[in-house]
């Protein structure tokens, strides 16, 4: 009898020992699975885009008949030229969207207005949809016309946020030159453009309220100018 209870017993050890055995390859294999994941998402903004005179760029001239085509004025006008590198840890990346946020500082315009003056700040805001993007580096970048630079002035904060295609965040990078800016960025996680105070912040011009910060249209893709012509391979497929 006690020889039937303890073979009993040690069976009944080995099946539990056997179960938790399981249990644990599968709690590894889950983590494994878990890390890699996490690995195979990873996303790193290695050079970001920097506000100020280092992201002013001219366009470069279209050819016809063998010429280069002369600027209209006599010399090439300014773009503002946001771009920045960034790698992927992923085999493949389905997609990544690329969100912009751009502040400018109309004390920098190239061509004031005395008497009709645009508001100290001016904000854009654009997606950019890249997919298909191998394991690697990259170059992502938008770019604002000549005309925002010299009537609206030079960028004093940019910030880049990437996504997944489930939406979720994998990098954030703020350059800020601005200390106002800075500031509305402490009271919002990092993101000055949620900031309520400081996007519906008013001043006093003759005796009227207006807007510190105007929200305008015409960040694109770097696709959508002439930039588009230079090295092309670097950037990827927009969508």
């Amino acid at each position: 009898m006690k020889l039937k209870t303890i073979a009993f017993l040690t069976l009944a050890a080995a099946c539990a020992f056997s179960v938790s055995a399981q249990s644990m390859r599968r709690r590894g294999a889950a983590a494994s699975t878990e890390t890699t994941n996490a690995r195979d998402s990873y996303v790193s903004i290695d050079i970001p885009a920097r506000p100020g005179g280092t992201c002013l760029a001219s366009a470069p001239n279209l050819q016809a008949n063998g010429k280069l085509l002369p600027p209209l004025g006599g010399r090439p006008r300014q773009w503002i030229v946001l771009e920045t590198k960034y790698t992927t840890m992923a085999k493949w990346q389905d997609e990544l969207t690329f969100t912009w946020h751009v502040l400018l500082d109309s004390s920098k315009a190239k061509e004031k207005d005395p008497r009709n003056p645009p508001a100290p700040y001016s904000y854009y805001t654009a997606q950019v949809r890249y997919v298909d993007i191998k394991k690697g580096s990259h170059m992502a970048s938008v770019c604002l016309p000549p005309n925002v630079l010299e009537r609206f002035g030079e960028p004093c904060t940019v910030t880049l946020i990437i996504t997944n295609k489930d939406g979720e965040q994998l990098a954030m990078h703020t350059e800020n030159q601005d200390r106002n800016a800075a500031s509305a960025a402490q009271g919002a996680n990092g993101k000055w453009w949620e900031n309520d105070k400081f996007m519906s912040w008013q001043r006093t011009v003759n005796g009227e309220q207006k807007n510190q910060v105007e929200r305008r249209q015409g960040l694109v893709d770097r696709s959508k100018t002439p930039f588009w012509l230079v090295n092309n391979a670097d950037y990827e497929l927009v969508q």
